[in-house]
């Protein structure tokens, strides 16, 4: 095993011109990869409900609106989190730490590293550029949207996990809270404008700056305030 950052880096190019003559990642990695990319078991915790795919595509962004960046190409990165991390296994580790729970990074010389990292490659050449991730370090309140168009976001960007609106149909998991009622339930003290900043800090932190609770950070790039002014306008969450 290859470790992470710049010698992980240095093989890109190699391994490209390999897959071009018709050779490339060892098929077994490349689709023991795929599966943790699409499980859970990325981390060990059993309390851990996502998988990568939760919030990345592979490719290019779809409709849905996730908070990740696509991943073909994420080897060929100089940096990630908006800058914030410049070696690729640290910023994967970010991620089981903050969102899926981890007690202890994946280490360069473990199976789980080399064979997420040969299914990375696997994706080339997608977008070797860093991704731009703008978040909002001290949220504020955001205008007043239309619920119609909220509604749309929030099957977007998110029902995957949540499930549906009011009863969480379709939801990740029974720990996941149904929305509005349950996130409005756990504030009940809170005034109604405290509660419409409840849910802009969970959209916009989430667990990232130890907020509380797993959900990722949406940034600015991904899910704008025009669209969080919607979102909150369906969610009920109207601060009066």
């Amino acid at each position: 095993m290859i470790a992470p950052g710049g010698p992980w880096r240095a093989l890109v190019p190699a391994l490209l011109v390999a897959a071009a003559c018709g050779g490339g990642p060892p098929a077994a990695l490349t689709t023991s990869g795929a599966t943790l990319f699409r499980s859970t078991a990325l981390s060990p915790s059993s309390l851990n409900v996502f998988s990568c795919a939760a919030c990345h595509e592979t490719q290019t962004r779809s409709t849905l609106i996730k908070p990740g960046a696509p991943l073909a190409g994420s080897p060929q990165r100089p940096s990630f989190w908006g800058g914030q991390e410049n070696d690729l296994l640290r910023s994967i580790n970010d991620c089981r730490n903050d969102f899926m729970d981890a007690s202890a990074p994946l280490e360069a010389t473990d199976p789980e590293a080399d064979a997420l990292y040969t299914y990375l490659l696997s994706l080339a050449p997608g977008d070797p550029h860093p991704v731009p991730f703008t978040v909002v370090t001290s949220i504020g309140d955001v205008p007043r949207g239309d619920a119609d168009r909220g509604a749309a976001v929030y099957t977007l960007a998110c029902a995957t996990c949540h499930g549906s609106l009011h009863d969480g149909l379709g939801r990740l998991d029974s720990r996941i809270p149904i929305l509005p009622e349950q996130t409005l339930a756990q504030h009940a003290s809170y005034s109604p404008a405290g509660q419409r900043l409840v849910f802009i800090e969970k959209v916009r932190h989430g667990g990232f700056l130890g907020y509380g609770g797993d959900m990722p950070p949406f940034s600015l790039e991904v899910l704008s305030d025009a669209d969080l002014s919607d979102l909150l306008e369906a969610l009920g969450a109207l601060g009066s």
